[in-house]
């Protein structure tokens, strides 16, 4: 009788692709917003969009443009740093596209997302972020066993 060893068949873990196109509808359906784009490269991810603003008595679309990096994996979290943000730099339109838990957390120009929210991750209930890659158009992770 032989054994079915898990390592052989998945390698050094169980590769996850989190693509831009999942991230873009994430991101539209916690902000209720749908003038989002995002674009992944090997460096950063980019999100361009109009954000609603409301202002007193006044609603006001704000054209936006905002770059991340990511900076620190731990378990199944990924940490972004905002690095810039354009036309303007304002915390509440970070907090009102970031903060989304469970997928996101922003504080202090820096966003967790929580890999345990997307149901990708979801379906498997063990391991730990092993590896992680940005590569065009998407994340490419390998989960430990």
């Amino acid at each position: 009788m032989s054994t079915f060893d898990l390592t052989t068949f998945f390698g050094k873990g169980i590769p996850i692709m989190l693509t831009a196109a999942m991230l873009e509808k994430i991101i539209k359906m916690q902000a209720q917003e749908h003038d989002i784009k995002v674009e992944i490269t090997p460096g950063d991810i980019r999100i361009r969009g109009t954000i609603e603003v409301k202002k007193m008595m006044f609603k006001k679309k704000v054209s936006f443009r905002i770059i991340i990096r990511p900076v620190h994996v731990e378990k199944r979290t990924i940490t972004f740093e905002l690095t810039e943000m354009k036309p303007i730099d304002k915390n509440f339109i970070n907090q009102k596209l970031f903060n989304r838990p469970p997928f996101f957390e922003y504080e202090n120009r820096m966003i967790k997302m929580n890999l345990n929210a997307w149901s990708i991750v979801k379906k498997i209930p063990i391991g730990t972020i092993r590896s992680f890659e940005m590569v065009d158009g998407g994340m490419k992770m390998n989960l430990s066993l």
